[in-house]
């Protein structure tokens, strides 16, 4: 491939983008229709990437479906029936009152539970191991472990099972959807070693609903050159999928921008703005 000809090909993508990305800021009302790239500019592009050393490993979609920013907030929760839950009826436990939430202690088990829903949970205890666990036993074990403590919400999907070497176990996640798009940082991650799950976390956000009108995304493309142009060594890219992501906020409800979420093979996370390009941090 001609690399003159590839960087020209980069460089009008991203005038045609920057011209896409102000009129998405200025034109609030326009339909839901917007900027595309050719097939030969996604061809360039790709190739161009690989001489980068950017390796794409996914089906990339050919674009975005059209969204509007979604209002969330934390779930609310009794705490006294998330204690009952995960350390029992009747039992005396120590509880610590901390910043922003409760420290209790069963035994070998630690449960922490915050004001605004999120939960942690550890279980010391050694024992007896099974050391044949695989990933789909670790799975079985993790929705067992959720069914008792926790339920599993109607919106989870189970999003990954990964080993993890220093927890000597399989990292269970599930993550939230809202009409079909992950809200990024609304999940649970269990951890299920040989001698059982070993932790817990949960932090699931309720969405009240989307915000302003539906506009034209970035294509998936543009986001993986947003990703590129960041990176200062080669990168796989396993998995691109739409979504929303924020920081979370000490407030009721705040709203969480639409993303393309990109999965890189070293398991790291990028959340690239759908509408403007850049990285949310």
């Amino acid at each position: 491939m001609d690399w003159r000809k590839a960087v020209n090909t980069l460089i009008i993508s991203f005038i045609l983008l920057n011209v896409f990305l102000v009129f998405n800021l200025w034109d609030k009302n326009r339909p839901e229709s917007g900027f595309k790239l050719s097939q030969q500019q996604q061809h360039d592009i790709t190739e161009m990437l690989k001489q980068k050393g950017i390796t794409v490993e996914t089906e990339i979609p050919e674009d975005g479906e059209p969204q509007a920013f979604l209002e969330i907030g934390y779930d609310k929760i009794d705490k006294q029936s998330v204690v009952e839950a995960f350390l029992g009826k009747g039992i005396r436990v120590q509880e610590y009152g901390i910043d922003g939430g409760n420290n209790y202690i069963n035994g070998d088990k630690q449960l922490i539970v915050m004001d605004n829903g999120i939960i942690s949970f550890f279980d010391k205890s050694n024992k007896a191991r099974d050391l044949n666990l695989n990933e789909d036993e670790a799975r079985i074990l993790a929705e067992e472990f959720m069914i008792k403590h926790t339920g599993i919400p109607q919106n989870a999907i189970l999003y990954g099972i990964a080993y993890e070497q220093k927890g000597e176990g399989y990292l269970v996640e599930y993550i939230q959807t809202h009409d079909g798009f992950l809200i990024a940082n609304s999940y649970m991650d269990i951890l299920v070693t040989p001698s059982g799950v070993k932790s817990f976390y949960q932090c699931w956000l309720n969405p009240y609903g989307y915000k302003g009108r539906k506009k034209t995304v970035i294509p998936p493309l543009t986001a993986i050159m947003r990703v590129a142009d960041e990176s200062t060594s080669p990168l796989t890219i396993t998995r691109i999928q739409q979504g929303y992501y924020s920081k979370l906020y000490d407030a009721e409800k705040w709203q969480a921008a639409p993303v393309w979420i990109i999965h890189t093979k070293d398991e790291s996370k990028y959340y690239v703005n759908a509408y403007t390009g850049e990285l949310e941090q």
